[in-house]
């Protein structure tokens, strides 16, 4: 399981749990993280930092019931973290791909992780986390511009009781990082794994809150409302000079994918408790194989958070504080404290792909009857020769299965550079549904260019050079959220791309 001595380098842990809080302050975070709820992840982040240091102070568990209940709850965590990574990768990378097929390398890749030992991941983890860090850096530094720190002087904090159930639903996620308490004693000194442990909290904390920061200051107030990945989302922003990776949140789902397996792992990696034999292995593999018969089940999530959040989290609590104290009427005491205080307290689907149509322009002209007048048109080289198609419906998505009714194909929106506005779009009452449907589903990029057009919109729509530069959408929707107006770049009726129109 470590090295020859038994013992694990504190680089090495510091390294790998910094990854995998990274990894879910990158997925959680950003969404609660609006005018209403930052109070929510500052209770998260200080919950966890009570049970780590529950976790550096009180022996890991030692008794085989005690040890059980927290393997289920990191088996649990695990599950339902496989299936957000399987639904990362096929809404950003594998969009054509069963969803069950992906969770199956997934965990493949875990197991045979797993079974090497867990020296093997922690060096997995070493090469990862200075590439990771420089990627968010880098990342940052190409999204100048499209930060507003302003927005940051527009937070309120308020700890309602609302907010304390948001803090404590995050903090059940983030618990997962104390399968630390399984490495207590493991490392040189006692004295070493403290240290380790406030350094990956303190990283971690500052890494979570920035993320939450971040998607704020570029979304707005409730500017990623309905996103489901709203850091992920939030690099389609990014562009390398020249364009050279059009999309940048392909590399950055990458790392954050292998971070999300190290965690996995790290969950995992306590049922080996040990150098595998040939029992604990094959067991190893009947939990892993169960993790992913189960996490095919689009039910999981549902099942897995009320596990979590009501019943396997308290009891890890109560499991930490029983550990702590030497005396049984203390115990009984506390058992019964922490029980009533929990009283107080009061995810995911996947949407099978067939073959598809790649959508690199949207055009939306104004229709009859309050409709809009969509076209869409096909410019990729997987494309090349593909007839433009229009429609009249009241949203993109009436148009997309009319669409199907007519070619039976799902039209893909990974590929959309431009949305094209006429003029008379812009005053038409049903507007706001439009925005609030590009809003909502995060198959359009926040990246995605906007104009306005004189002319017909469905016309530019269907050229197939389209153009690189423009103003991207989440800008559009910013000022919609925050009732601002905002300069649209204007394509006149003779095609040029010239001068501004201001919304509204």
């Amino acid at each position: 399981m470590f090295s020859g001595n038994q013992k694990i380098s504190s680089r090495q842990l510091y390294r790998n749990y910094t990854a995998v809080f990274i990894s879910l302050g990158a997925l959680l975070p950003p969404l609660i993280m609006n005018r209403e709820n930052a109070g929510g992840l500052i209770l998260a982040l200080l919950f966890s930092g009570l049970l780590l240091v529950g976790a550096t102070a009180v022996p890991r568990p030692s008794g085989r019931a005690a040890k059980w209940i927290c393997y289920t709850d990191y088996w649990v965590l695990g599950t339902m973290l496989l299936r957000l990574s399987g639904l990362l990768v096929q809404t950003f990378l594998l969009t054509n791909t069963e969803l069950w097929v992906i969770m199956g390398w997934f965990c493949l890749f875990c197991y045979y992780n797993l079974y090497k030992g867990l020296e093997c991941r922690f060096r997995v983890s070493e090469v990862l986390f200075p590439f990771f860090l420089c990627l968010v850096l880098l990342l940052t530094i190409l999204m100048y511009g499209e930060v507003e720190i302003r927005r940051m002087f527009e937070l309120k904090f308020s700890f309602d009781r609302e907010n304390w159930l948001l803090g404590y639903e995050l903090f059940c996620w983030f618990s997962a990082v104390q399968s630390l308490w399984h490495l207590r004693g493991r490392t040189e000194s006692h004295t070493s794994f403290k240290k380790t442990v406030f350094a990956v909290w303190l990283t971690g904390t500052a890494a979570a809150a920035g993320f939450g920061l971040f998607s704020y200051c570029i979304y707005g107030n409730a500017g990623h409302t309905g996103l489901v990945y709203p850091i992920a989302s939030a690099m389609t922003l990014a562009h390398f000079p020249g364009n050279v990776i059009g999309r940048l949140d392909a590399l950055f789902i990458f790392a954050w994918v292998v971070g999300l397996f190290l965690l996995c792992s790290s969950l995992f990696a306590p049922l080996v408790d040990g150098e595998p034999d040939v029992r604990r292995k094959w067991l190893l593999f009947g939990l892993t194989a169960l993790a992913f018969g189960t996490a095919c089940i689009p039910q999981c999530m549902e099942w897995g958070q009320k596990l979590l959040y009501w019943v396997l989290t308290p009891l890890q609590i109560v499991l930490l504080i029983w550990h702590s104290l030497k005396r049984k009427g203390q115990k009984k005491a506390v058992v019964t404290a922490c029980l009533i205080m929990i009283c107080f307290f009061n995810g995911c689907s996947s949407q099978e792909l067939e073959q598809q149509s790649l959508v690199t322009a949207v055009g939306v002209d104004a229709g009859e009857g309050g409709k809009f007048h969509l076209t869409f048109g096909f410019g990729t080289a997987e494309e090349e020769g593909k007839e433009p198609f229009a429609t009249d419906s009241v949203s993109i998505q009436g148009a997309k299965d009319v669409y199907w009714e007519y070619f039976q194909k799902n039209m893909d929106f990974n590929h959309l550079k431009n949305f094209y506005l006429s003029r008379d779009v812009l005053k038409q009452e049903a507007f706001s549904k439009l925005l609030e449907e590009i809003q909502i589903n995060g198959a359009y990029s926040r990246g995605t260019l906007v104009y306005v057009t004189e002319g017909a919109a469905g016309e530019e729509a269907e050229k197939k050079e389209q153009p690189e530069e423009g103003m991207p959408v989440h800008r559009l929707l910013n000022a919609w959220y925050n009732k601002e107006s905002c300069e649209i770049p204007l394509i006149t009726a003779d095609g040029r791309y010239k001068g501004e129109t201001i919304w509204p």
